[in-house]
């Protein structure tokens, strides 16, 4: 009938049910036929995009974008995506059944060129899409898709569908409704893994999770997103991706063990990679477990692009074991695969060992490094300040320490300590950290973030220097700026109650209760009598109940 070279308009099918779940099996069955022949060299589908409100409740039957449009409009919506073809439908579900009328309009003739019922039999919902499929094929004249159904059986199918629509209202309303678009995005988690318990083989719906899941960081529902995976891991236990994403999630929530956990198992599902297996060896690390971390690191090849990582943190871990010789042998096999930051270090094992012209050449040799990173050149200039002004480094040392300090006396004193130590290197962010916890003590909160930006820009991974500067921003009144330091900082410091009471604070700030909750909830587990925390909590509660939003 047709040529291969046919590219069809699909127009999102509209509806007549029962109730407002017709709608959008209507629209997401033709998105799904748009998908089902996305590879298809044959054939080319193009889904038409339609925003239009229904009048009164009781247009129910014709929701948000969905339509089934007369031949001409038909025609009209092809023609404004270039298509030779236009694909309407009408969902129907009532008393005498369920069935999808279909037609296809030819653009150029504006005449139906052929037209279908697909009759659904019960507990059949999920074979009806490559029923669809299978016709537009036939009457196209080109080969089938794959016709297996997306799930195994209609409740899961359905489940799928649910998802697919919660996750485009909440696209749609995110701009204009957040709260409304976050409680369609958290039924869409609910669904997806609804679908996956009823059908563990439905890949397109755990698919769907996964993209969900990591658009989760940007979002701040994290917790959600890994709490809907563990769902999937009990009901697919053998899903790596989902071990491995979950695994993530959970790292940047600061839940340590358990990333550990779900590491491990993606890891014997399926080997990681080698980058993956330093991740898991520093999060070993990071929970006082050394042995563990290095049997990781230790099977990590020469040849390997992470080997260099890999033998610079053994020669850390051989440092805390109070080995200078093996931590030397590792340190100089990590610089000698180009990790500059395995210098400073080695640097630190001749000070102690009272080579200090040979640490001084390699301290000279991290410097003169073109593009050498920042926590190297941190700790190279932080360390040539000990080997030349052993007298500014105590200074430095004195002077944070009364910084820090309850005293409120003798500020002008450490101020000045701090300046004399740039006076002789402003590279030390140490002392750019001192002089911004002197700025927020005297509460000159805009001189404080100038102070710790700077800081954070000679040592851009000091979790310290990124929670002073997300608080110093968010009593300031920068809140977007303070949420993504403070997030960052807690799931650098996953231990520290308060570092992650901070970001759930600042998240309440924002008006985001859900991320809020979220990370006050951990922060509770971690130090249930943490007093900030709980007022923070105390807070949260207010402003829940106030919005009726209480959890």
């Amino acid at each position: 009938m047709t040529t291969a070279s046919s590219i069809v308009a699909v127009v999102p099918f509209g509806a007549k049910g029962r109730d407002t779940k017709a709608g959008g099996i209507g629209r997401q069955v033709a998105r799904r036929l748009v998908e089902r022949f996305a590879d298809d060299p044959n054939v080319e589908l193009r889904p038409v995009f339609l925003v239009a409100m229904p009048d009164t409740k009781s247009d129910a039957g014709y929701l948000v974008f969905g339509s089934t449009p007369d031949p001409d409009l038909a025609a009209r919506y092809g023609e404004s995506l270039g298509t030779t073809h236009a694909l309407t439908g009408l969902y129907r579900e009532d008393a005498t059944g369920r069935a999808f009328a279909v037609s296809l309009v030819e653009v150029k003739s504006r005449t139906v060129a052929a037209e279908r019922e697909i009759v659904v039999a019960p507990d059949e919902m999920h074979r009806a899409e490559p029923a669809l499929a299978a016709w537009l094929a036939e009457v196209l004249g080109v080969p089938a898709p794959g016709l297996a159904p997306e799930t195994a059986n209609e409740p899961s199918y359905q489940a799928f569908l649910a998802g697919l629509e919660d996750e485009t209202n909440a696209t749609l309303l995110r701009a204009g409704d957040p709260s409304a678009a976050d409680q369609a995005r958290a039924r869409a988690f609910d669904e997806y893994a609804d679908a996956i318990k009823l059908d563990p083989e439905s890949v397109r719906a755990e698919d769907r999770l996964l993209v969900l899941a990591a658009e989760s960081v940007e979002r701040g529902d994290e917790d959600r997103a890994a709490r809907s995976l563990e769902d999937v891991v009990d009901a697919k236990p053998r899903s790596w991706r989902a071990h491995y994403v979950r695994a993530e999630l959970l790292r940047r929530l600061g839940e340590t063990n358990l990333a550990i956990v779900a590491l491990e198992h993606a890891h014997a599902l399926r080997p990681l990679r080698d980058v993956d297996i330093v991740v898991l060896a520093e999060l070993y690390i990071s929970e006082q477990a050394p042995g563990q971390a290095a049997a990781h690191l230790r099977r990590i090849a020469a040849g390997s692009e992470e080997f260099g990582r890999a033998q610079e943190l053994l020669g850390i871990l051989a440092l805390g074991k109070g080995d200078p010789s093996a931590a030397r042998a590792h340190l100089q096999r990590a610089a000698e695969n180009g990790r500059v930051s395995a210098r400073a270090h080695l640097a630190r094992v001749l000070i102690a060992d009272g080579r200090r012209d040979e640490a001084a050449r390699e301290l000279e040799g991290v410097l003169s490094t073109s593009g050498a990173d920042a926590d190297a050149l941190a700790q190279a200039h932080r360390l040539r300040l000990g080997l030349e002004r052993p007298d500014l480094e105590a200074e430095l040392e004195r002077a944070g320490r009364r910084a820090l300090s309850a005293e409120a006396t003798g500020l002008d004193e450490v101020r000045a300590a701090f300046e004399r130590v740039l006076a002789f290197d402003t590279h030390i962010w140490e002392a750019y950290f001192g002089l911004g916890l002197v700025a927020r003590r005297s509460d000159d909160f805009a001189a404080a973030a100038g102070s710790f930006r700077r800081a954070l820009e000679l040592a851009p991974e000091q979790a310290d220097v990124m929670h002073e500067l997300g608080v110093a921003l968010l009593a300031s009144g920068s809140r977007a700026d303070a949420l993504g330091l403070l997030d960052r900082a807690a799931s650098l410091r996953p231990r520290e109650a308060a570092y992650i009471a901070d970001a759930g604070f600042a998240h309440l700030q924002a008006g985001d209760l859900g991320a809020a909750r979220e990370r006050l909830r951990i922060a509770s587990t971690i130090d249930a009598h943490d007093p900030l925390t709980r007022a923070y909590l105390a807070e949260l509660e207010r402003v829940e109940a106030e919005s009726g939003k209480a959890n």
